[in-house]
């Protein structure tokens, strides 16, 4: 995403989640301000779908994903710094395709498994 305002976000929520999943019952999120803003809200609201914010300043309130947040990092850090990485854009669909089917320990499946059963 080029643009990151508050409508950027929302379309980007409709386009990627939305239109294939469906509108979710409970969207958890940390409290960046673009989750918080009114257009969100009213985006949310819109869905049907509750908007729920994590404690401030308590990455602990949301360790599952912060902790996804971290294995995605990692496992692109890898791939970005090696120096004869070249192809970047070929290999990121490899990439997602790995980590989607990578069992997560805590969960004890995959993230596709989850999504898609």
């Amino acid at each position: 995403m080029s643009d990151t305002g508050p409508l950027d976000v929302a379309k980007a929520f409709e386009e990627c989640v939305f239109r294939r999943f469906g509108a979710p019952s409970l969207i958890r999120h940390d409290r960046d301000p673009r989750f918080m803003s009114e257009v969100f809200q009213a985006f949310a609201e819109l869905m049907q779908s509750r908007s729920r914010a994590t404690l401030s300043y308590r990455p602990q309130a949301n360790g599952q994903q912060e902790r996804s947040v971290k294995t995605m990092v990692q496992t692109v850090r890898v791939y970005v710094e090696d120096p004869l990485q070249a192809d970047w854009d070929d290999i990121a669909e490899k990439l997602v395709h790995a980590i989607n089917n990578s069992r997560d320990t805590t969960r004890r499946e995959t993230p596709f498994y989850l999504v898609h059963g």
